[in-house]
């Protein structure tokens, strides 16, 4: 049987109740009795999907260590492999699965996976309290791009953050570092996290990536969003294949993208991570690269995605009061408006349009070295402008 992780959690949801703080400790964990392996006379995994709203395809790899025979039967099998020489632990309160590494000198790392409903308080929210266990200051909306990186999570993209504290915070000995995974799936949002003594987390890194990367996220191609990991992203779609000044069939079709003008000499780039369509712009000086993507609400909001825009082209973060001076309006043939930036950096340039729209956020950005996007800036304009949704 294959089941969900909404499933997971509302089965797990009667054994403990309550969410707060992971408290970060230092330890010596006993031993434990070694477990009855639960009988599978097939001798296969069960893997199960994270989204439900996907269409699942079996992981690859072994099983997680096997549990007790009591534990198994009220437990669903967890849908990743669980690295060799990580301990499972008991689950409890939001924990969907626990793990542990433990060194005998008294070192040691907590493993979890925790899933909650929605966007689960925001990405600020959670990494700042991610910050606060392991003795760093807050940070702002502006430090996230320059904080966060993309990864592989099952077939998906997804945020991580890497987390460095330098105070000695477990037990006075020992500063800490976090890893943080932020997976949408669906209406909820998963997060897989490692944090502990800073040298071991370090250590365990690989393993970590790896056991991500098992993850069985399905048959669908869900990434991680264009700004913001708190709010579902949709699945990539297939770009229309229109080249040439073509326009999309009116109507729209089953991939829920607009119908636009494409300029000639754009080329359908296929569906890429983060995005629902992507077109090429060759030139002999570079080739510019044309994203469209989608999120829910705003996307994290419109300053922080200009600056994490501006620090990609090396480019000083803007203050909240600076961004009307340097956007514009522009409006799109089917009557919405959006913001309009131009970020010319040393090497490459950026021409973005946000457009908010009911309750989803529309990200349109060409990102080429700059000769080339002051060659494209009208076409691109004409495009975003071209847009019925």
């Amino acid at each position: 049987m294959r089941f969900t992780v909404v499933t997971v959690v509302s089965a797990l949801a009667w054994m403990a109740v309550g969410c707060g703080k992971d408290e970060i400790r230092v330890y010596q964990a006993p031993q434990d009795a070694p477990p009855v392996a639960a009988a599978n006379p097939q001798g296969k995994t069960t893997q199960t999907p994270l989204a439900s709203e996907i269409p699942g395809s079996a992981a690859s790899g072994s099983s997680s260590p096997a549990r007790s025979e009591s534990s198994a039967s009220e437990r669903p099998a967890v849908p990743w492999t669980v690295p060799a020489g990580w301990e499972e632990k008991p689950a409890s309160g939001m924990r969907v699965a626990s793990y542990g590494v433990t060194r005998p000198d008294g070192r040691s790392v907590d493993i979890s996976v925790v899933a909650m409903g929605g966007g689960a308080g925001g990405e600020l929210e959670n990494v700042n309290r991610w910050r606060d266990q392991i003795g760093l200051e807050p940070a702002t909306e502006a430090d996230l791009a320059g904080l966060r990186s993309i990864i592989p999570a099952g077939n998906r993209q997804v945020v991580m953050y890497e987390l460095d504290g330098k105070k000695a915070v477990l037990d006075g000995k020992y500063p800490a570092r976090t890893l943080a995974a932020i997976m949408p799936a669906g209406e909820m949002t998963v997060f897989f996290k490692i944090t502990g003594e800073s040298a071991l987390v370090a250590e365990q890194k690989p393993q970590f990536l790896a056991w991500l990367k098992s993850v069985d996220t399905g048959g669908g191609g869900e990434s991680a969003p264009e700004a913001s990991a708190s709010s579902s992203a949709p699945a990539p779609a297939s770009p229309a294949a229109v080249s040439g000044g073509s326009e999309r069939a009116s109507g729209g079709g089953a991939d829920g993208l607009p119908n636009w003008q494409v300029p000639s000499g754009w080329k359908a780039a296929g569906p890429k991570p983060m995005r629902l369509a992507s077109f090429d712009i060759p030139d002999a000086a570079g080739n510019g690269d044309v994203s469209i993507s989608k999120l829910s609400g705003n996307g994290g909001g419109l300053l922080a995605n200009v600056n994490r825009w501006r620090g990609q082209v090396g480019l000083a973060p803007l203050e909240a009061g600076a961004l009307a001076a340097n956007s514009k309006t522009v409006a799109t043939a089917g009557g919405d408006s959006g913001t309009w930036v131009e970020l010319v950096g040393t090497e490459k340039t950026i021409l973005g349009a946000i457009v908010a729209r009911g309750e989803v956020s529309w990200f349109f950005k060409l990102t080429a070295p700059s000769a080339v996007a002051a060659q494209n800036r009208e076409a691109f304009e004409q495009f975003v402008r071209s847009i019925r949704f």
